[in-house]
């Protein structure tokens, strides 16, 4: 490890500057709320909503710092130590094979990476939402997501991760092997989700006959948009925070709104709330950003091998062999810049994407239902109302309320 070796350089200078600029946005985003607010939102955000929502954000802000906080320094001083070697030179004693050694040692460190955000993430959701009447999650359900979440990543993750490595291992097309496995099982998880994922932490009910399921498949067959079913999801069981999705392909899609959104939005904000979802597949921006979500997983592969070929990309970190396994690990260190910047990137086009989808849903329900909707799902959140440019940049997929609502006027 020295200054001589552009990937340790590299390392370091990722993992400190995305630290620091991540600070640096955090602060910029807290300020925001010591600047008077525009008229439009003066109208929408009484004075005390604002003071609860920077408290909110300021407590929400220095929970995360600390947990940033930690992360690096566990990550630095572990590399320091020679930790990383060490790892390496006791996985080599296993007597596994390289395959089930570098998967064995990639959930090892996950294992220990959620061992330590879990205190956070407790703190986060019995302390900070529920201060805020956010959370409804009980202790047991809380553990339950998260031995539920670990045996998925086990069952699901753990034969895909051992193909990748395979393929590094013996394939001289490796890149694209590894490219287009993750493609199709991106695509059929994408498709299985919803069906026999997602039932496994919510509970999915068909929408009782009424008013509203008849307005909202009206809807969908004015705007020749098929759907074979409408849900009713138990976002309540968790939290106060309302939400909306579509699933499926084809002419199997299906409508799913949270309790929480039904309990405190009519049934016209709820229809032009779905006309939002419906356009973003008639906008076609579900393919766009499959695609785009492709052309990155492509440049990672790639560069994932560049790396894995360079013993000065192991040696930056106090290894001495060529570890696959560790080298994937190794490697998440090293792409953080790239992650974040094609992240920014991502976020872009999805902010331009939520403003086609209002637009969309404006020509099919009018304007005035989905601002409506739009300014009580930022009260109920008590989202941020004028949050900093380059938090936008940083973080946000979808556009800050005040340009929503400006969009949705002009």
């Amino acid at each position: 490890m020295t200054l001589s070796n552009p990937w340790f350089i590299a390392a370091v200078v990722g993992v400190l500057g995305v630290f620091h600029l991540e600070l640096v946005a955090t602060f910029l985003n807290l300020a925001q709320f010591r600047h008077a607010l525009p008229q439009r939102l003066k109208e929408i955000f009484p004075d005390e909503t604002v003071l609860k929502a920077g408290e909110y954000a300021s407590k929400s802000a220095r929970l995360d710092l600390l947990r940033s906080t930690l992360s690096v320094a566990v990550l630095v001083a572990f590399w320091w130590v020679g930790g990383f070697g060490a790892i390496e030179r006791w996985s080599s004693g296993w007597g596994w094979g390289e395959i089930k050694t570098g998967v064995g040692v990639i959930g090892v460190l996950l294992l220990v990476q959620n061992l330590l955000s879990l205190p956070f993430d407790a703190w986060d959701t019995f302390k900070i939402e529920a201060e805020y009447g956010f959370n409804r999650t009980t202790v047991g359900t809380f553990i339950a997501d998260r031995v539920k979440g670990l045996l998925l990543t086990a069952l699901l993750g753990g034969p895909l991760l051992a193909l990748v490595l395979w393929f590094f291992q013996t394939q001289a097309h490796a890149v694209l092997y590894t490219w287009l496995t993750v493609a199709i099982f991106s695509i059929v998880m994408a498709w299985l989700s919803p069906r026999l994922l997602m039932p496994l932490f919510l509970k999915f009910q068909p929408l009782e006959s009424g008013p509203l399921r008849e307005t909202l498949l009206a809807l969908a067959a004015r705007l020749k948009f098929p759907v074979v079913d409408v849900s009713v999801v138990d976002g309540s069981r968790r939290s106060s925070k309302a939400n909306a999705f579509l699933s499926g392909f084809g002419k199997n899609k299906r409508i799913a709104l949270f309790d929480t959104l039904i309990e405190k939005h009519s049934t016209e904000e709820l229809e032009a709330i779905l006309a939002h979802e419906i356009g973003h597949h008639k906008c076609r921006h579900v393919p766009q950003q499959l695609v785009l979500g492709l052309l990155e997983s492509g440049l990672m592969f790639y560069l994932l091998h560049q790396a894995l070929q360079s013993k000065a990309f192991f040696q930056a970190f106090g290894v001495a062999g060529q570890h696959l396994g560790l080298g994937l690990v190794l490697f998440s260190i090293v792409y953080q810049p790239a992650s974040l910047l094609l992240g920014m990137v991502t976020s872009a086009l999805s902010r331009r994407h939520e403003f086609q989808a209002d637009a969309f849903a404006r020509s099919a329900c009018g304007n005035k239902p989905l601002m409506t909707g739009l300014k009580k799902l930022s009260l109920d959140h008590l989202t941020h109302p004028n949050p900093h440019k380059l938090t936008v940049w940083l973080h946000y997929s979808h556009p800050p309320i005040g340009q929503r609502l400006a969009a949705l006027e002009a």
